[in-house]
């Protein structure tokens, strides 16, 4: 509805009817209205003002705990993404310092543009309502005038002359107030759509510009939004790995800990035992908790008296042990699993001899006490078999042997997509190769055996990656295995890539050729990551563990994961100048101004804050080579590195990743880093998605690649159309999470129902056979790993997880 006032017209005003009145009175409400509207829109502006202050100041306190904030790596050495990540959140909160010195200008320039309009309110208002008050005053003049001249009688004729002249000089005057008012009014009326819309528009444009600001300073972060996810991706790969290898140690731990304890330990036994001390005098026995260490080479055996509920520190009490034997029957002393040593206390003369009579906690623990310290065991149990272990040796036959797998993978699956990530039936693997280093084989047996072309695709890069993971010596040795990790923790990128290069030369000729051979074939793997979703970064993380192999497993050597992996995504870039027999200052250089793809880096990153900051102030330049939604959702899936130091392209990916990830907890941070970030599900398994807008109205969302680095279900996009990815359109201000569901056993993780990806012959009865795309229902976990039970076509039986694309609904 349109709201319309009638003109105040001069000649109504003299005639002063009163349909001239109402109209008066209808301007005269329509301006105290406005009066008000301007006051209250003037408090409300102020309410603006005040919580943008408030917000300013929270903001910086947020800015001040992010460049505080420290992280605590777990080991003496960062890598090049920790560097980078440790920085970033000082490069945040200077970020928000810049929004907030921009907040700050919009405040002070927003109080002044506040005043005007008050000013207008008191000013040009306030004068048509003065104008009023005086304008009032006059008619009340004038009509009492003319009523005084209305009483006049006839007979006072004296009187006329001079009530005439002063009613017609009232009456000039009344109507001269009159135009004067009824044209101010239209004034004020007028000046509203100039003077006041002027001051609001000036004060729009002070958020506006805030708001380009906000928007510029993105511009400069886009680069390093998708440099950080870049970095923080890698990371991730890096947790996956050691999360991986930390489950099988544990695994190991708890079904062999006698393997693993003490090993390279200066103790040869450490426990706790309880030191039974009798009180001759009232007949009692009192049993004191100690933690032992004994060194069998001197005999020492060291006690200290401790609980683990208590914090308190004692000093060690030492002595030397001189003999050990089971503690005999006793009945005023009836308790289980007792053995008596004789000692010399430390630093005694050695004709001093104490017994000491020892309570140990179970057989097996007395057993171990007694050995280590060489007396006799009157009951000896059975060893308990551990599983054997696969074991090969690294000479011709194995070098024969990686080079047919590799002759397969180049021949058939160059394209083929999780390349090396997604494993294959480990019964099959296994068997395959067994068949080529089986121990009753000649050499040339073995040379003669050939790697069937027909077997899977994923059966032949596992059973490459199987073989490495099981010599009993790993390609990088054990014995220079701490001198590349060092290399590795080099801060300095041209004396990292001299120290590896050196090390290279010193691996015995065998292992130098197998890795020769190994990264000029991962390298050409790596040339087609726009198919096969490899890059260097993910090829590291599935070479890395297996050819930089630690003597002994421990925590710490898992921490060391990241760099074995950033050892052998080097190797795999720059495997050319790598085994070069002498690399250049030239070659060294080129290799320091590459990003982790290879491609030359359009700027040298630092871990430095400055660098950081210095790097997104470059200005993006143009896309000069678009690309099909179709291209760009490919690169999408595949390429998590994909031109991350080209500043002109609009897309970041995100890297490859197991969509069965055990610690779902720690989806991508950068989902929420930006508001042109989205997030959403379009899997069967609901996997992640992220999309980086750089300066489009638009952005594409790109499901997150999958790993199968471990036996689990797999949503193959050749296989049903329900598993094939689509980009989903969202506008830059939308913001989407979806929450990832957690993965915390197999119970939880696999639905009851779901469809087979491949088709599978049985090996033995407990087996189904299946093709694809076949209905499996009642899925439920079964006692075998990496095997579930199901039924198909009314028959139940085992089948491989990693076989079928689980989801609800089928």
């Amino acid at each position: 509805m349109v709201l319309k006032l009638p003109p105040l017209e001069f000649t109504e005003a003299l005639t002063d009817s009163p349909e001239f009145r109402e109209k008066l009175r209808q301007h005269e409400n329509e301006l105290e209205n406005t009066s008000n509207a301007i006051k209250t829109l003037i408090k409300k502006l102020n309410e603006v003002m005040v919580a943008n202050k408030t917000l300013s100041k929270a903001s910086r306190s947020v800015a001040e705990t992010l460049k505080s904030f420290k992280f605590f790596v777990v080991g003496s050495k960062q890598t090049d993404e920790e560097r980078d990540i440790e920085s970033s959140l000082s490069y945040m909160g200077e970020v928000l310092h810049r929004i907030e010195e921009a907040r700050d200008a919009l405040s002070a320039s927003s109080e002044t543009y506040l005043k005007k309009l008050d000013e207008f309110r008191k000013t040009t208002i306030g004068k048509a309502k003065n104008k009023k008050k005086e304008f009032d005053k006059t008619t009340q003049r004038y009509c009492a005038m003319i009523e005084n001249n209305m009483k006049i009688p006839t007979k006072r004729s004296d009187l006329f002359q001079e009530a005439d002249a002063n009613l017609q000089i009232q009456t000039k005057k009344f109507r001269e107030e009159t135009l004067d008012y009824v044209f101010l009014l239209q004034q004020v009326q007028e000046r509203k759509k100039f003077d006041f819309v002027e001051t609001l528009l000036a004060l729009m444009l002070n958020f506006l510009s805030f708001y380009h600001a906000g928007q510029e300073i993105y511009k400069e972060f886009d680069y390093f939004i998708r440099f950080l996810h870049h970095r923080v991706l890698k990371c991730r790969e890096n947790f996956d790995c050691f999360q991986r290898e930390g489950e099988e140690l544990k695994w190991k731990m708890l079904m062999r800990p006698e393997d693993h304890l003490l090993r390279n330990q200066e103790y040869n036994r450490e426990g706790y035992l309880f030191l039974i001390e009798r009180n001759k005098l009232i007949g009692t026995t009192a049993l004191t908790k100690y933690y032992c260490q004994y060194r069998k080479d001197i005999g020492l055996l060291r006690m200290i008296n401790f609980t683990q509920t208590s914090t308190k520190q004692l000093s060690p009490y030492d002595v030397f042990v001189r003999h050990c034997v089971v503690h005999p029957a006793d009945e005023k002393l009836d308790k289980r699993f007792m053995f008596d040593i004789h000692a010399i206390e430390k630093g005694a003369s050695s004709d001093k001899m104490i017994v000491f009579t020892f309570q140990s906690m179970n057989e097996e623990d007395l057993e171990g006490w007694v050995s280590v310290m060489e007396g006799q065991i009157n009951v000896s149990r059975p060893q308990i078999s551990s599983k054997s272990e696969m074991q090969n040796e690294l000479d011709e036959a194995g070098i024969d042997f990686v080079k047919k797998c590799i002759h397969v993978v180049e021949k058939r699956g160059l394209h083929e997509q999780g390349l090396y990530r997604i494993v294959g039936m480990q019964s099959k693997v296994n068997s395959v190769v067994a068949t080529h280093f089986d121990a009753h084989k000649t050499l040339a047996q073995k040379l003669s055996t050939p790697i069937d072309e027909d077997l899977e695709f994923k059966t032949v890069c596992s059973a490459l990656k199987l073989y490495l993971r099981t010599l009993k010596e790993p390609v990088f040795t054990f014995k220079l295995h701490n001198r590349f990790i060092e290399a590795a923790m080099v801060d300095d990128k041209a004396e990292r890539i001299r120290t590896l290069h050196s090390l290279l030369k010193e691996l015995p000729k065998a292992n130098y050729d197998l890795l020769h051979i190994l990264m000029i074939h991962l390298n050409n793997v790596s040339k087609h990551n726009d198919k096969n979703l490899m890059t260097p970064v993910n090829l590291g993380v599935c070479f890395g563990p297996s050819l930089l192999r630690p003597e002994v497993e421990t925590v710490s050597s898992i921490y060391d994961i990241k760099f074995r992996n950033a050892i052998v995504e080097l190797i795999i870039i720059h495997c050319e100048k790598m085994f070069k027999a002498k690399l250049e200052q030239q070659d060294i250089d080129e290799m320091v101004g590459t990003n982790e793809n290879g491609e030359h880096a359009v700027v040298n990153l630092s871990n430095s804050l400055s660098s950081l900051a210095s790097i997104t102030r470059r200005a993006p330049t143009t896309d000069e080579n678009s690309e099909s939604a179709g291209d760009s959702r490919r690169r999408g899936l595949c390429n998590p590195d994909y031109n991350s130091n080209l500043t002109n392209k609009n897309l970041y990916t995100p890297a490859v990743e197991d969509i069965t990830r055990k610690d779902s907890s720690s989806s991508s941070s950068l989902e929420s880093l930006s508001n042109t970030s989205s997030a959403g599900v379009h899997s069967a398994q609901s996997s992640n998605l992220f999309s980086s807008q750089a300066r489009s109205s638009s952005s594409v969302l790109y499901p997150r690649q999958m790993s199968a680095e471990n036996p689990s279900r797999l949503s193959m996009t050749n296989s049903l159309s329900s598993s094939k990815f689509e980009p989903i359109s969202s506008t830059s201000s939308s913001l989407r999470t979806t929450p990832i569901p957690q993965t915390t056993n197999m119970s939880t993780r696999i639905s009851n129902r779901g469809v087979t990806l491949y088709q599978c012959i049985a090996d033995n009865d407990s087996e189904l056979s299946f093709n694809a795309n076949e209905i499996v229902t009642q899925v439920r976990p079964s006692k075998e790993p990496g095997w579930v039970t199901g039924t198909i076509n009314g028959k139940t039986g085992l089948i491989p997880e990693n076989y079928i694309n689980f989801h609800s609904g089928v």
